[in-house]
């Protein structure tokens, strides 16, 4: 643009100096003297000056005004905020997991609950388990274990559900990255993926906290089996001998 400018002021120039009359060739007999020629070639020449600052204030607007755009363009941000639901998530395993019969890590009292359904060597020991007892004993063992693995796996198919509207999330967000306009909604579409990150990272750890916790139960069930079992073993290892009169020991 500049060049044009520049360009033209000469060319204005030059044809003023060509059409002047006093500046005409005259007869050789006759010579003109033109007084006034240098001051006009002056304001020719000032006048193709401006025409060129023009030119360079003209690039220069059209240079801030770009920069003005790009501005706007950076620091105008998303509409609409996309988040995940983790914490919704999370109620809904913890919520399933609270209707099983078997221990769960988010049961409250959890010392006195683990106590007063498992015991130990040394309390069967002490205590007479009869008939009944057995019997209740077993149907808890049952109850639990069946829990135990049952709810686990109900709780990896409410995760494999969620998977799918997390997948749906991230592709939205891939989307939104690829359209995302300035430095504002890139760093916004961003924090999101982070967010997203994160709460796949407390879920595997939930997950993780669930199979800690099938394993924990399986544990304590066979534990206390094994207490009540040997403790009858000893009772009644450690019953007095009735003899008969055969001679007999019972």
């Amino acid at each position: 643009m500049t060049n044009w400018w520049v360009k033209a002021g000469l060319g204005i120039a030059l044809s003023v100096v060509l059409t002047t009359p006093y500046l005409l060739p005259a007869k050789a007999q006759n010579a003109v003297i033109c007084t006034n020629c240098g001051t006009e070639w002056t304001q020719l020449m000032n006048k193709a000056m401006m025409a060129k600052q023009l030119a360079t204030q003209a690039q220069q607007l059209s240079t801030q005004i770009s920069q003005y755009k790009d501005m706007l363009t950076n620091s105008n941000g998303i509409s609409n905020h996309v988040w995940g639901q983790a914490m919704q998530d999370f109620a809904k395993l913890q919520n399933l997991m609270s209707q099983s019969r078997s221990m769960a890590y988010s049961a409250s009292n959890l010392d006195g609950q683990f106590s007063s359904r498992y015991g130990t060597y040394d309390s069967y020991l002490n205590r007479t388990i009869g008939a009944k007892d057995w019997q209740n004993k077993y149907t808890q063992w049952s109850q639990e274990g069946s829990d135990n693995a049952r709810y686990a796996l109900k709780g990896l198919g409410l995760q494999a559900s969620q998977m799918q509207n997390e997948q749906a999330l991230m592709q939205q967000l891939q989307s939104m990255a690829g359209t995302a306009q300035g430095r504002m909604q890139a760093l916004q579409v961003a924090n999101m993926m982070a967010a997203q990150n994160v709460e796949q990272v407390m879920k595997l750890r939930q997950m993780m906290m669930l199979q800690l916790q099938m394993q924990a139960n399986y544990l304590a069930q066979q534990q206390d089996r094994m207490a009540a079992q040997e403790a009858a073993h000893q009772r009644f290892m450690n019953a007095p001998r009735v003899r008969n009169d055969n001679g007999e020991t019972f």
